[in-house]
């Protein structure tokens, strides 16, 4: 029995042994191992070597190329295409992303200016109107020509797409819900989409120097949903110190107030145009919980400005815009793609979403000004046009993580807080019915604006009521419209 029980140990321990070598050698020849990358894609090291696994779309050689047309005013093309890779970290992005497509699909993609807020949709209409091609993609503004687009029959509806699979986490389905017609997604939204968003940018050296009034880090309030709008307004007010003189003062607030103050609405789930339980859009001025919030982000706001804590541009009457980057002003009102001017000066400075209403909002909302895709409804070749769209959208994430580098100034490792704000920012950005289509519905979206401008003598009841009316039978008429184009 004994002898028995050893002859058993010595074969277990050789079984052991053998198994150890075998794995050592697995690894030496190129054991596969699965990982995910930070887009949700997954990929494969095997020894040395890293592949990527593709969506599914074939590897295929159109040998073609695919024009993309750009309204720089909103999107500046060097975020999106280059001609060629400099020492820029986001023009590589870009490039390598380029590269890769041509590879896969033997698409070259090719961009080019569109023009104007006024006729940057010319081309691309001229083009479907006489099924010429040339334009393959248009990137949009926010709001401006969009209407047009959509009651004009001009666009292929984004599920008609072959090649594309708007389940795949980069192209972010909520987003296009939001601006569906008629059960249509007739506009896209994918990782492709550099973010033109609106941020809080703030002093992290005069922040400092309030630490013992906070309980708690921003970046740690952002993450626990205490970064509410009564906690901006307490945050502004710490910032203000009076030092005799415009030209010396020192504000809790400063930049735009304009499209930014708008960003607060979004922001505190304001929705400005929603469906109602017959399944009919109505802008929301009437309804109860849009008018109580109003009504306090004005009152707080306007507070705000009237004890000189904010100085801001276009409407404020208090004081002109004191420079963020003069190191006077504890925050500003901006966009990302604007942030990156804030490293020509000698400023630190960090990032972070526009606040929840209150404790109760447990999501993070953020303004997005950069547009939509928009795909003709003629085109020579949808396949190409639906593959390379799925592949630049699919190949965006280091885009991503370029253009944040460049936004910082430094690498991502580097910026843990800033990186993960970025990424709740990107991934919080909203929209609805009343931002896309504010021409339609008697342009609800710059109400805040007007009716916090101490000079415009226009309260929220007057607002309302000039605009409710006829917004709704404007927003019948135009889904009317759609609904017999598509």
């Amino acid at each position: 029995m004994k002898k028995s029980f050893k002859i058993l140990a010595l074969l277990l321990s050789l079984v052991m042994m053998l198994s150890v070598f075998v794995a050592c050698e697995g690894g030496k020849d190129g054991d596969e191992e699965t990982t995910t990358s930070g887009n949700g894609n997954e990929t494969t090291a095997k020894g040395d070597e890293t592949t990527e696994v593709m969506p599914d779309v074939d590897k295929k050689n159109y040998d073609s190329a695919f024009y993309l047309s750009v309204l720089n005013d909103t999107n500046p093309m060097d975020h999106y295409w280059v001609e060629e890779s400099n020492n820029d970290v986001l023009s590589a992005a870009l490039y390598e992303r380029q590269e890769k497509v041509k590879n896969y699909l033997g698409v070259e993609v090719l961009a080019s200016l569109a023009g104007g807020f006024e006729t940057y949709t010319e081309d691309f209409k001229t083009a479907v109107k006489n099924k010429s091609g040339g334009v393959d993609t248009l990137l949009t503004h926010v709001s401006s020509g969009v209407s047009g687009l959509i009651t004009g029959g001009f666009l292929t509806p984004f599920g008609d797409l072959p090649g594309v699979d708007l389940d795949a986490d980069y192209w972010n389905q909520d987003f296009m819900d939001a601006l569906s017609v008629c059960d249509e997604y007739l506009l896209g939204f994918s990782d492709f989409n550099i973010l033109y968003t609106y941020v809080i940018a703030y002093n992290v050296d005069l922040l400092a120097k309030y630490d013992d009034a906070l309980d708690k880090s921003v970046y740690q309030m952002v993450d626990d949903y205490e970064w509410t709008l009564q906690q901006f307004i307490d945050i502004a007010k710490l910032g203000y110190i009076d030092n005799g003189s415009v030209e010396k003062n020192q504000y809790g607030l400063t930049g735009q107030q304009w499209v930014p103050w708008c960003g607060f609405l979004e922001a505190c789930g304001v929705n400005l145009v929603e469906m109602n339980d017959k399944g009919i859009y109505e802008i929301s001025y009437m309804n109860e919980v849009y008018q109580e919030r109003t009504q306090n982000i004005v009152t707080m706001l306007s507070e705000l400005a009237s004890a000189n804590c904010s100085c801001l541009d276009y409407m404020s009457i208090n004081a002109p815009s004191v420079p963020f980057e003069s190191g006077r002003a504890l925050m500003t009102l901006t966009a990302t793609i604007n942030v990156d001017e804030y490293l020509n000066y000698d400023i630190d400075f960090g990032v972070l979403p526009y606040p929840t209403y209150d404790t109760n909002q447990k999501e993070y909302r953020s303004l997005q000004w950069g547009g939509y895709l928009a795909v003709p409804a003629y085109m020579e070749d949808e396949d190409m046009v639906g593959e390379t769209l799925e592949m630049l959208s699919f190949f965006s994430e280091d885009v991503k993580t370029a253009y944040y580098q460049k936004l910082l100034g430094k690498q991502i490792a580097d910026n843990p807080d800033d990186r993960r704000m970025l990424d709740i920012i990107w991934d919080s950005v909203c929209t609805d019915f009343g931002q896309t289509f504010d021409e339609i519905c008697g342009f609800p979206l710059y109400m805040l604006p007007t009716v916090t401008a101490a000079s415009s003598g226009v309260s929220l009841t007057q607002f309302y009521e000039g605009r409710t009316g006829g917004g709704n039978t404007s927003i019948i008429n135009f889904l009317k419209k759609v609904d017999k184009k598509y």
